[in-house]
């Protein structure tokens, strides 16, 4: 398959303000890294100091809130050994279904028990692309006898569980609830916010659109909107992302929708800023950066065994990079981005690049540090662009 080479490349405006280069993107999170360092310490001297997290009854996890001094809501943390099939488990239905219907649950596209990671990992993303619209995500150790432990006779040993740490935000409401009042009153919301909102919800698009994540439904879609004052928008619970295939290729009985294409904001154009914005960014030395954290960060939490499965991920990733960039020069819509045949994107190991800049990168356990990478070849500088579906396509070198 070759590239149009009259969308190699595009000519943009000269506006320096909406021009960024990886460097700006490396010192954004290391600021956002630092911030949430000071709110991880504030939950660990609370808990140190008897204010135990809570159970979150709803969703199909452990998760739990995690409190500072005052009581006032931090963060939410979701164990490892807590996720829907995990062991350790303490919502019931899923116990259930793991034990009576182990051949039909979960996604097979998906590394099991790997959710919090996609937490971590989706985070990455939106601070690397300078979005944030992903709740600061980092991974981390607590323990706290408020968590599930295995038990013998009753007795159980309290220690520190791995998992990912989203930071809480505040006053924000699911999808159904904010556009239930949009509709009922049509002056809540000012031509301004609207277009605010429009492209929050680009942002999101943009950054569910890369981790490949087809969950986004109105309950983890928040918005915060103060009329004349405010309005907002999170993306939170973003566990199913990151698939090894996409997953449209991996059943032929139930398709995955991105399921905000239908909605109305999805159907406009990308705003222009933030069109030239995102493609200024998607530059080979980016996407190889973008590359290395996530590849540390799923290799962290999964067995040597499993690292081709990490291989995978990437590839998809790199796959949903490549039509998110041709989406934004060709001027389309989310929604007609969306409709995009899905690709995946292997790297040729045969092309040597020099070194990325030097970077802070995060990972998160209880440290804000990560090692310099030891590869130094560029991930997607020249690459082989297949369909993925079974059959293969012969190999064409590509500029990114």
């Amino acid at each position: 398959m070759s590239a149009d080479s009259s969308l190699s490349h595009v000519d943009l405006d000269t506006d320096s303000s909406s021009i960024y280069d990886l460097t700006s993107s490396l010192e954004h999170r290391k600021k956002v890294d630092d911030e949430f360092q000071l709110v991880f310490r504030k939950a660990q001297d609370a808990i140190n100091k008897g204010i135990q997290p809570s159970l979150i009854p709803e969703g199909s996890s452990g998760s739990y809130f995690v409190y500072g001094l005052e009581g006032e809501i931090l963060g939410v943390f979701k164990p490892k050994d807590e996720e829907p099939f995990a062991s350790l488990n303490p919502k019931w239905p899923k116990f259930f279904q793991r034990m009576l219907c182990f051949c039909c649950f979960g996604r097979a596209c998906l590394i099991p028990n790997t959710g919090y990671l996609s937490e971590a990992a989706a985070s990455i993303v939106s601070e690397m692309l300078q979005l944030d619209v992903v709740p600061t995500t980092r991974i981390v150790k607590l323990a706290s006898p408020s968590f599930f432990y295995s038990r013998f006779f009753g007795h159980y040993d309290v220690r520190p569980k791995e998992g990912s740490f989203q930071l809480y935000v505040n006053g924000y409401e699911s999808g159904n609830t904010v556009f239930a009042r949009w509709n009922y009153d049509k002056n809540l919301l000012s031509e301004e916010e609207e277009a605010k909102f429009q492209l929050l919800f680009q942002k999101m698009c943009i950054v569910d659109y890369v981790i490949r994540n087809t969950d986004r439904h109105m309950d983890n879609l928040l918005v915060r909107h103060v009329p004349g004052h405010e309005i907002n928008l999170a993306a939170i619970d973003n566990g199913l992302a990151f698939p090894v295939r996409h997953p449209e290729c991996t059943s032929r009985f139930r398709s995955f929708p991105f399921r905000w294409s239908n909605l109305p904001w999805a159907q406009a154009e990308f705003d222009q800023t933030l069109r030239r914005h995102v493609i200024s960014l998607l530059t080979p030395q980016f996407v190889h950066r973008l590359c290395v954290d996530l590849k540390k960060l799923f290799r962290h939490g999964i067995a040597s065994s499993n690292y081709m499965l990490v291989n995978s991920q990437l590839r998809v990733v790199r796959g949903q990079i490549w039509n998110l960039r041709q989406a934004l020069i060709a001027n389309e819509s989310p929604c007609e981005m969306a409709r995009r045949e899905p690709i995946i994107v292997s790297r040729s190991s045969d092309i040597v690049m020099p070194n990325p800049p030097p970077h802070r990168g995060m990972i998160g356990l209880l440290s804000s540090r990560l090692a310099t990478p030891t590869n130094n070849y560029a991930d997607t500088t020249k690459t082989a662009i297949e369909y993925d579906e079974e059959k293969k396509v012969p190999e064409d070198l590509i500029n990114f």
